[in-house]
């Protein structure tokens, strides 16, 4: 099931470059971790835990928003729970304890790629945006969020020749409406493009699938499940997958072919 993956993981003691507020919701971490900036590819992640009193007991897991490939790694996360209100308060030359990187990787891009991230989904496909920004085709990006003080938009995609699509269901900022709106109306300017790539809450991913099937489209998502180990031990990312039985987001993904996944049954759950 696997579409890509590290050639190396690697347990390293990494430091803090930065961590500035760049949103009213979101934290931008620059990571020193050479190990795990040459080897990860878009759709990885990594498990963090902060050598701070603060720290719960479990490690988190968090996608690679973007990497050098060579020795800094960058990850954005949204102060929500105990652990990135921690991570909030840490500042340059404080460390991490981290794995990675881990899980499956987003598949290249071929000819004209429409890629989708709702809510918190942008880290993965950011990253994915900046790798193959140069790979010769069209590339269109999504970003989809309730209101403008959820949307985070990488700017810095525009200046590598990324077209991108706001969206807000309030309108508050780029255009009225969802992701899925979005999408019907990115592919109504490019036609039937070769791939969707997508990440953001199950409901969403749904309905691209479904375009996505209904266009015969390759759609490949990154899935969102909470991980208690990140490592396919505790069997807690479930996906109900459609050949029966599960896949888990830690093991077998995060990055899934869309028609492996049994909807019906995951969106019943």
């Amino acid at each position: 099931m696997a579409l890509g993956g590290s050639k190396k993981v690697s347990h390293v003691v990494c430091e803090v470059v930065a961590n500035d507020r760049i949103s009213n919701s979101f934290y931008l971490l620059r990571l020193a971790a050479p190990s795990i900036a040459t080897q990860c590819e878009p759709g990885q992640f990594i498990l963090i835990r902060g050598l701070v009193s603060s720290w719960p007991y479990l490690r988190r897991p968090f996608s690679v928003y973007s990497s050098d490939s060579e020795a800094m790694i960058e990850v954005v996360y949204k102060v929500i729970g105990r652990a990135t209100q921690a991570m909030r308060g840490m500042v340059e030359g404080d460390r991490f304890d981290a794995i990675g990187p881990l899980g499956t990787s987003f598949s290249p891009p071929r000819d004209t790629t429409i890629v989708v991230a709702g809510g918190i989904g942008i880290p993965p496909v950011a990253y994915y945006c900046q790798r193959y920004a140069d790979y010769g085709g069209r590339m269109i990006l999504i970003v989809a969020a309730r209101d403008r003080s959820e949307l985070l938009v990488p700017v810095n995609l525009l200046a590598l020749g990324i077209e991108i699509i706001t969206m807000t269901e309030d309108g508050s900022r780029g255009e009225k409406g969802t992701a899925i709106d979005g999408l019907q109306k990115a592919l109504e300017a490019v036609g039937k493009p070769s791939r969707i790539v997508a990440c953001g809450p199950v409901g969403m991913l749904r309905h691209i699938a479904r375009i996505s099937r209904q266009h015969s489209i390759s759609c490949e998502i990154s899935v969102e499940e909470r991980m208690g180990c990140g490592i396919g031990a505790c069997l807690g990312c479930a996906v109900p997958a459609s050949s029966g039985g599960y896949l888990h987001a830690c093991s077998d993904g995060p990055v899934l072919p869309a028609e492996a996944v049994d909807w019906g049954r995951w969106c019943e759950t």
